[in-house]
C-alpha cells in the first residue's frame, strides 16, 4: 500500500497509519485518508465495489465477497438503494472488504474488533480464517441476540478492559473508504438524483458519501448532489465535520408513520432506515439508502424454472446465463433468460460484470 495522509476530519490532526482502523485518539472525530491525484475509472473486470480500484487504497491482496452494486427500486414513489443485498446484509460489508484487505497486505494475524452494531457481524464474515477475532463488548444485554451468536462462533467475546493488541474500529478511514462507494454506484449510472438520503447515528455514513463526492470532484467530475443525514430527534444530532452534509432531524411519529408504510409495502429495514425513506419522500429528486434489512414481498410464486434456476446457482455459486442453461437442458435458452431476468427484478439473483479471456460476459448469482 502506498503511503498516504490520515487525519481527523474534526481536529486536523495527523494519525497516520493507526488513524486506518481507528477514530482520532485525541478527540474521538472522523480519520480521513487523503488519495493523491484520484481519478475515477470503472474496471468491470474486478468484482465488488474493488471496480472503483483507481479511487481507493492500493493494497497487494484484495478481498471481496460481492459487496456493492446493490440495487436501486421505487417504492411508492421514493427511489430506494437496497442494501440488504449486500453479503451479510448490510452496508457494513462495503467497510468490512476494504478493512480485511488492508489486513492481509500487512498480514495481521491477531485482531480486537470494537463492537458496532451490523459491522462486528460483517468483519467476522470478511476476515480469513487465518485471523484470530476478539469482539470486545462492553454491554452483552444490548448486543442483538443472533449478532451475539454469530460473532462468537467466530471468536472470542470480551470486554477487552485490559492488553495491547491491534484494534479494528467501525470509526476509521478504511470504513469511510468503503462506504464511500455507493456514491460511485450512483455516479456510474448517471442517476439523475439531487440528493441522497442516509439514516445517520454516528455520521460516519453520511461523512463517508460527501468525502466520495469530493473525490470525484478531485478526479475531474461535475458532480451536483448533496448528502441529506436523516436522525431521529430524540438523538442528539450527529456531529458531521463536512460542509456539504444536511442534518434533517425526523420526529417518532415520522418515523412510526413510514415504518408502517415500508412494512406495508413489504420493506422490512431496521427503523432507523425509515428516516431516510421519510426524508427522501419529502425531497424533490432524492435517493433513500436502506442500511440494511430490506427485503422486497414476492409479487408471485416462483415457477418451477426458477426454483430450478435458484438451485443451479446455489450450487455453482455464480454463472453466465448459458452456463445455467447447460443445467437444465430441458428448458429453452430463452425461457432461462427470461426466468433470470425476473429472478433480478425481484432482488433474488444479481448480476456482476465480469471477463472471460477477451469476451465481457455477465455472470449471475444469488444476492444472498
Amino acid at each position: 500500500m502506498s503511503t498516504y495522509a490520515v487525519l481527523c476530519s474534526s481536529c486536523g490532526s495527523e494519525l497516520g497509519p493507526r488513524g486506518l482502523t481507528r477514530r482520532c485518539p485525541r478527540c474521538g472525530g472522523i480519520p480521513k485518508l487523503q488519495l493523491e491525484r484520484p481519478v475515477f475509472r470503472v474496471d468491470r473486470s474486478k468484482p465488488g465495489i474493488w471496480r472503483y480500484s483507481s479511487i481507493l487504497p492500493a493494497f497487494s491482496y484484495t478481498v471481496s465477497k460481492g459487496e456493492g452494486l446493490t440495487p436501486i427500486v421505487n417504492v411508492d414513489g421514493v427511489l430506494i438503494k437496497n442494501e440488504r443485498l449486500n453479503p451479510t446484509g448490510s452496508y457494513a460489508d462495503r467497510a468490512s472488504a476494504v478493512i480485511s484487505s488492508y489486513l492481509r497486505h500487512v498480514g495481521m494475524s491477531s485482531i480486537k474488533v470494537l463492537y458496532e452494531p451490523g459491522f462486528a457481524r460483517s468483519i467476522s464474515h470478511y476476515v480469513g480464517d487465518d485471523v484470530n477475532l476478539v469482539f470486545c463488548v462492553d454491554d452483552l444485554l444490548v448486543v442483538d441476540v443472533d449478532e451475539l451468536i454469530d460473532i462468537a462462533r467466530r471468536g472470542e467475546v470480551s470486554t477487552c478492559k485490559s492488553g495491547e493488541s491491534f484494534i479494528v474500529d467501525y470509526v476509521s478511514a478504511l470504513t469511510v473508504e468503503g462506504l464511500k462507494t455507493i456514491v460511485f454506484e450512483v455516479a456510474e449510472r448517471g442517476l439523475r438524483v439531487e440528493s441522497i438520503v442516509v439514516p445517520a447515528k454516528t455520521g460516519v455514513l453520511a461523512y463517508s458519501l460527501g468525502k466520495g463526492l469530493r473525490d470525484l470532484e478531485e478526479a475531474g467530475l461535475e458532480v451536483n448532489l448533496e448528502v441529506i443525514a436523516a436522525y431521529p430527534k430524540s438523538f442528539n444530532p450527529p456531529q458531521i465535520p463536512d460542509s456539504r452534509v444536511k442534518l434533517v432531524g425526523v420526529s417518532h411519529d415520522e418515523l412510526l408513520e413510514s415504518y408502517r408504510l415500508l412494512v406495508k409495502k413489504g420493506v422490512f429495514t431496521a427503523p432507523l432506515s425509515a428516516t431516510a425513506f421519510h426524508v427522501a419522500a419529502s425531497v424533490k429528486n432524492a435517493l433513500a439508502v436502506l442500511t440494511i434489512g430490506y427485503k422486497p414481498r414476492p409479487k408471485r410464486r416462483k415457477r418451477r424454472l426458477s426454483e430450478r434456476l435458484v438451485k443451479v446457482l446455489e450450487q455453482l455459486g455464480s454463472a453466465t446465463a448459458y452456463e445455467i442453461w447447460k443445467h437444465i437442458p430441458d428448458a429453452s435458452l430463452r425461457g432461462v433468460y427470461k426466468a433470470i431476468k425476473t429472478l433480478v427484478s425481484e432482488g433474488v439473483v444479481c448480476e456482476e460484470p465480469s471477463t472471460k479471456g477477451r469476451r465481457k460476459v455477465m455472470l449471475y448469482k444469488l444476492c444472498s
